[in-house]
C-alpha cells in the first residue's frame, strides 16, 4: 500500500453515533435531514452521505447540484435537496437525476415548471422564507401569495418550506425568527394550505429550541461530531482525523528567525519539525505562531508563517525523527486536538476549518 504525506481517516462509527445522538432529541415522527455539502465538511461527499443515510438520514442536503449528481452516480437514492443556487441552463439535470431544488424567487419556479414540461416530468421544490439572515428566502410578506403561485404550476411539485437562523445564540433574534416563520405557517393555515415538510433549525437550533424543530432538521456540524459549544456533554464524536509526517527535522540557534516574513525568532537552542502542508491544503495561515499539535503524544506549537504547502513546529524536548506521523486534527495518548481548538487559535469557526480541507488528500473510512 502506497504510503500518504497527508491523510484524512474518518470514522464512520461517529458519523452513526453522531446522527443517533441528535435524533435522542427529536420526536420519533421528525424527520432528518443529513448536510453533506461542501464534501461533506471535508469529510469527503459519498461515503460520508452512504453513512449517514444508511444510519437514518431521510434526506440528503447539497449546496451544488454537481455535488447532488454525485451522489446519483454514487446510487444513493435517498431525496436529495439542494440548499443554494442552481442556474436555469442546470434544469434538465435537475430532473433527470431527481433533485428536489431550494425556490425562493417566482420567475426560477416558471423556468423549472417550463422545463419540466418539456420533459413530462414533475419538478420538486423546497420553498424558502427569509426571516432574519437577509440572503435567500422570499420575505415573510410575500411567501404565502407566492406559495400559491408555484404551487398552481402545472409540473412543480412543492415537498416543503423552510428558513434559516442567522444567531442561534442570541435567543432574543431566533425566538422572533420562529414567531416570524410561525405566523407565515398560520397564514398558510387560514388559507387551508399544508405544507409537506416544514423545517428550520440546524445544530445548533436542534439543541437551543426544540419548539423549532417541526417536521424536520437540518443536521450539518453535529453530524461530524461538533456542535459549537452550545452542547457540550452531547455525546458526539468528531469523525475526522488529519495527519501529516515530519518531513525534516532542523536545528535553529538563537536569533535566527523562521519561515516568510520572520515572524518568530528563536530566543534559544530549537529543535524544529517541518511538515509538508499548508494553507493550499486546508491548514490555516491564520495558525501562524498560534497552532498546536500532537508528535508523538506531545504537544508542539506552530512556529513561524503557514506556508502554502510547508509548516514548522517546535518540537524543542519532545523525542521524535523525520518520518515521524504527526496528529493536526485529532487524538493521541491522552491529548487531542479538534476542529474546534484550530477554529479558536485561528479566530473562525470548526465548519470552516473542516470544509476548507482539500479534496486532494487522501481519505480513509474506518468503522472504530
Amino acid at each position: 500500500m502506497k504510503a500518504m504525506i497527508n491523510k484524512i481517516e474518518v470514522n464512520l462509527n461517529a458519523i452513526v453515533n453522531n446522527l443517533n445522538v441528535v435524533k435522542k432529541q427529536l420526536d420519533p415522527e421528525c424527520k432528518i435531514i443529513g448536510v453533506v455539502k461542501a464534501n461533506a465538511y471535508g469529510h469527503g461527499l459519498i461515503e460520508t452521505a452512504r453513512s449517514a443515510w444508511t444510519a437514518g438520514a431521510d434526506i440528503l442536503a447539497t449546496a451544488s447540484l454537481d455535488e447532488a449528481v454525485a451522489l446519483r452516480v454514487a446510487k444513493i437514492k435517498a431525496p436529495i435537496i439542494v440548499l443554494s443556487y442552481v442556474e436555469p441552463v442546470e434544469f434538465r439535470r435537475v430532473l433527470d437525476f431527481d433533485i428536489t431544488l431550494t425556490i425562493f424567487d417566482y420567475q426560477t419556479a416558471v423556468k423549472l415548471d417550463r422545463e419540466a414540461a418539456k420533459q413530462n416530468k414533475w419538478a420538486k421544490v423546497d420553498i424558502k422564507v427569509d426571516t432574519g439572515m437577509n440572503r435567500y428566502g422570499f420575505a415573510p410578506y410575500e411567501a404565502l401569495d407566492n406559495y400559491k403561485k408555484i404551487m398552481a404550476l402545472d409540473h412543480i411539485k412543492i415537498t416543503g418550506i423552510h428558513s434559516h437562523f442567522a444567531e442561534p445564540e442570541n435567543r432574543e433574534f431566533t425566538k422572533n425568527q420562529i414567531n416570524i416563520f410561525q405566523n407565515v405557517l398560520f397564514g398558510f393555515q387560514q388559507n387551508r394550505i399544508s405544507p409537506p415538510m416544514v423545517h428550520i433549525s440546524a445544530t445548533k437550533g436542534i439543541l437551543l429550541f426544540p419548539e423549532s424543530h417541526f417536521d424536520a432538521v437540518r443536521i450539518g456540524l453535529a453530524l461530524y461530531g461538533y456542535c459549537g459549544n452550545v452542547f457540550p456533554e452531547s455525546g458526539l464524536i468528531p469523525a475526522l482525523e488529519l495527519k501529516s509526517h515530519i518531513a525534516q527535522i532542523r536545528r535553529v540557534g538563537p536569533g535566527e528567525t523562521i519561515s516568510y516574513d520572520r515572524t518568530f525568532k528563536a530566543k534559544s537552542p530549537m529543535k524544529v519539525a517541518v511538515i509538508p502542508i499548508g494553507y493550499a491544503d486546508g491548514y490555516p495561515r491564520a495558525l501562524t505562531n498560534k497552532g498546536e499539535l500532537l508528535v508523538n503524544s506531545k504537544r508542539a506549537r506552530v512556529v513561524g508563517r503557514v506556508c502554502m504547502n510547508i509548516f514548522m513546529a517546535d518540537v524543542t524536548g519532545i523525542s521524535c525523527s523525520a518520518g515521524d506521523e504527526v496528529i493536526l486534527i485529532g487524538s493521541e495518548g491522552d491529548d487531542k486536538v479538534d476542529a474546534e481548538d484550530l477554529a479558536n487559535w485561528g479566530e473562525t469557526i470548526p465548519n470552516e476549518i473542516l470544509s476548507r480541507l482539500s479534496p486532494t488528500i487522501p481519505r480513509e473510512y474506518h468503522f472504530k
